[in-house]
């Protein structure tokens, strides 16, 4: 099932894009639906954001703001949601009451960032203004000239103002000359649809992945993750199910599976999964010859009785063509993620024991055979043996097919 939602942009004075305005939408027709109420499309919205999607993938990591009317301010649906990476736009339809007043000071207190969207000044909105962090102005319905006596009041709270509606560029000078620190509006952008799908995302997956990357994951917080996936379920089922596993006893719970495999299988198989799900464009061959160049990087680091670094090679090996995978730059990748000081040099200076394994795994699958008999000489290691350990690498890989056939 897909899901819909709008988004805007928002920038500043220099027309850097510094924040998202997410819209709610059923379609692929870029409107608000008339049939669907405030209420209704904030909560899909949010569910979309931060259920079915990642919302930092929606707004490339800048801030959302995102509408609440009445209703959801009263239900306090809000808290469900982060608040250091979104600002909370109370709506014009709000009435600045008791109650309201109550609502937005705990709000505030909490940590949220609040917007007043579509303002129009009333003085029985000035005790409100400790709480706003920003204030935004229909240019159109209120314009420019008949608010700008209002600005140094709006100053003294420290509240910084958005011009919305922008729709000329003598629009955006005057917004600019009054003191307007943002801009919104059909002269910069309209809004653009981001359509998604209910299934799990790539940033899901990088979730779970983190987790399990933790020297003190919890077996509980990854079950819950499990649990919100069909599909990597049941991968981990077949993985658990599979010959390389002496299963005793039948498999109960998500959290047996887990448990059962222990912390080394599952940081194996969250890598496997991510890497076969990291970019669909990718051709499948790519991905299972580099899953298949870690298990034997794996396997070289125990024929070394490098045991200690037998995980570690195994993600050297599968973070060794993310580069190619994800049409990035290595550094740029590697620095984003968690990855040990040991693995990032061999990926990167090409230095330490990990990086030998590295090198001989390519060579390998590779059939360089010259690096491998200087390798094989240097220490002392029987070719046999480890021609017959990487064929037991091929042989794990069809066992357990990961990746999907094109």
């Amino acid at each position: 099932m897909k899901f819909y939602t709008a988004r805007q942009p928002i920038l500043n004075k220099k027309k850097q894009l510094v924040a998202y305005e997410l819209l709610f939408r059923d379609s692929d027709k870029n409107c608000f639906p008339t049939d669907v109420s405030a209420d209704i499309a904030t909560a899909k919205l949010l569910v979309n954001s931060y259920i079915n999607c990642e919302l930092d993938e929606i707004t490339e990591g800048k801030p959302a703001l995102i509408n609440f009317p009445t209703d959801m301010l009263h239900d306090h649906l809000q808290h469900m949601v982060p608040y250091k990476n979104i600002i909370i736009e109370i709506l014009e339809t709000v009435e600045p009451t008791d109650e309201i007043y109550e609502v937005l000071k705990k709000l505030f207190h909490r940590g949220y960032s609040l917007a007043l969207d579509d303002f129009v000044y009333d003085e029985a909105w000035d005790r409100f203004l400790p709480f706003i962090k920003l204030i935004k102005i229909d240019i159109i319905e209120t314009p420019l000239l008949t608010i700008a006596h209002l600005i140094p009041h709006f100053r003294q709270f420290n509240i910084k103002l958005l011009a919305e509606k922008v729709e000329t560029y003598d629009e955006f000078v005057e917004a600019k000359a009054l003191g307007f620190e943002y801009y919104q509006g059909y002269f910069f952008y309209k809004p653009e649809i981001i359509v998604g799908k209910t299934e799990a995302s790539h940033p899901f997956l990088m979730s779970v992945y983190s987790e399990v990357m933790k020297d003190d994951f919890s077996y509980k917080r990854l079950a819950k993750f499990l649990e919100q996936d069909l599909d990597l379920t049941y991968k981990l089922l077949r993985f658990v199910n599979s010959s390389f596993f002496d299963v005793s006893k039948e498999i109960v719970s998500i959290k047996q599976a887990i448990a059962f495999l222990g912390e080394h299988n599952l940081r194996k198989f969250i890598c496997l999964i991510v890497m076969s799900n990291v970019n669909p464009d990718k051709p499948t061959i790519l991905i299972k010859n580099t899953i298949l160049r870690a298990k034997i990087c794996e396997v070289i680091a125990n024929i070394l009785e490098l045991k200690e670094l037998s995980e570690s090679a195994f993600l050297t090996g599968l973070f060794s063509t993310i580069d190619a995978i994800l049409d990035k730059p290595l550094d740029k990748i590697i620095a984003s993620l968690p990855l040990a000081p040991s693995i990032n040099d061999a990926l990167l200076k090409n230095k330490g024991e990990l990086a030998e394994c590295l090198q001989t795994a390519i060579a390998y699958t590779n059939g360089d055979w010259d690096i491998i008999n200087t390798f094989t000489e240097k220490h002392h290691i029987d070719p046999k043996k480890l021609i017959a350990e990487c064929a037991d690498a091929y042989l794990w890989l069809s066992k357990y097919n990961l990746i999907q056939k094109s």
